[in-house]
């Protein structure tokens, strides 16, 4: 399977997190390809997007020249933290955008020990409520991703780091969910 992969996986803090990741990838037969994708960070490259890529170079690929082309894109997050910044604070707006513009087309993996469904969301203990007895507890964020999944159309799963890899190309090759 041929992966898209968004360039920003591969630079900067990204990069070395996501290296155990791409690997198993690759061990698992993936040819990874840095693209610039409209939303989220890993997509199947379909048919369509390969004779885009054929005809204009992968590095010459826009967004919106994906856009309508993606069947099914996975936005990875290194843990409900990563979550909590994307939803509860500056960055939400640009969130909220990605989720509109993927238009139901998105999985949320998120990478964190111990949850294994949404709502484990709900109990989850924010380590930094020890110093802040403002920061966002479990239930709020459950009902944020609730809010998300329900709105958006946005599929939310969750997975341990050490297998994200094995989950990108598993979800990748099954579709949508």
């Amino acid at each position: 399977m041929i992966v898209g992969v968004d360039k920003n996986q591969f630079v900067g803090p990204h990069g070395s997190s996501n290296r155990r990741k791409h690997s198993q990838m690759e061990r698992n037969g993936a040819e990874l390809i840095p693209l610039r994708i409209p939303f989220g960070d890993y997509i199947r490259v379909t048919a369509e997007i390969q004779k885009l890529i054929n005809a204009k170079g992968a590095e010459n690929i826009h967004k919106n020249d994906l856009s309508d082309l993606i069947e099914l894109s996975i936005d990875t997050k290194k843990g409900l933290q990563e979550v909590v910044g994307n939803v509860c604070s500056k960055q939400h707006e640009r969130f909220k955008r990605e989720l509109v513009k993927a238009n139901g087309r998105l999985i949320l993996l998120i990478e964190e020990p111990g949850i294994v469904t949404l709502e484990d969301v709900y109990f989850w203990e924010n380590p930094r409520l020890k110093d802040n007895p403002k920061a966002t507890k479990g239930s709020s964020l459950y009902k944020s991703l609730c809010t998300i999944k329900q709105e958006y159309k946005t599929t939310i799963l969750f997975c341990d780091r050490k297998d994200s890899g094995n989950k990108i190309l598993e979800l990748l090759e099954r579709g949508k969910t």
